[in-house]
């Protein structure tokens, strides 16, 4: 699909039903990194004056009557509620999400160099969790299906780590693979792998991904 065709046909449908209620549009997922196949998600971010179940209900008719509405996907928020978010996702969320339709960092609360550190503890204890959770009630089957989709955090999380390093956030997963070194970098590598379908040795790559998660959580709690 063009994207830009989808994106305009969009904001055109956006601000002829909501007017003045629209106030910021954004790109996000891997149509805004260049990443996309054919079965991608349209990941897209709307602010609008305020949210209620109607002012939802006529956001879902306009997706639909846009088209692909199978893949659209993203996040929607009004802008009270987007001041008063978590401030440790608005770094992540600031560098991963394109203006399209306003700007976000007129809507969003400022951030510290901790509230991303927080971010990525926060990340990494989800994954953690998840994967010593699915290893100790499921069945090693559907462990190793649904590891690809575990390591899916792995790339943001990893993203963060490299702004915290060196600050500068890395918008793809090639540009950030060249940019890693050690273990951070074959943790990403694994997580590609998978992605494309690859089936690595289970066992190494679970006990690869645990150590991992705890060498990075202990670094960033120190």
């Amino acid at each position: 699909m063009d994207i830009q065709v989808y994106l305009s046909r969009l904001i055109d449908g956006l601000t002829h039903t909501f007017g003045d209620r629209l106030l910021y549009v954004g790109l996000q997922g891997s149509y805004l990194r260049g990443e996309a196949t054919e079965t991608s998600d349209i990941d897209v971010m709307i602010i609008f004056d305020e949210i209620d179940a109607p002012t939802l209900d006529t956001y879902r008719d306009l997706l639909i009557t846009v088209g692909d509405y199978d893949r659209s996907c993203g996040f929607v928020c009004s802008r009270a509620d987007m001041a008063a978010w978590n401030t440790p996702e608005v770094c992540h969320l600031l560098h991963t999400t394109r203006d399209l339709y306003g700007r976000l960092a007129d809507f969003v609360p400022a951030y510290s160099r901790e509230d991303v550190i927080q971010y990525v503890k926060m990340s990494i204890g989800n994954l953690y969790h998840e994967l010593c959770h699915r290893y100790i009630h499921a069945s090693r089957e559907t462990n190793q299906s649904h590891l690809a989709m575990t390591c899916k955090a792995v790339f943001f999380i990893l993203q963060n780590v490299h702004y915290l390093r060196k600050g500068r956030f890395v918008a793809t997963k090639k540009e950030l693979l060249k940019a890693l070194e050690g273990e951070d970098r074959e943790i990403l590598a694994l997580s590609l792998r998978l992605s494309e379908g690859e089936s690595p040795d289970f066992d190494n790559a679970f006990a690869g991904l645990l150590r991992w998660c705890q060498g990075t959580l202990t670094q960033w709690s120190q």
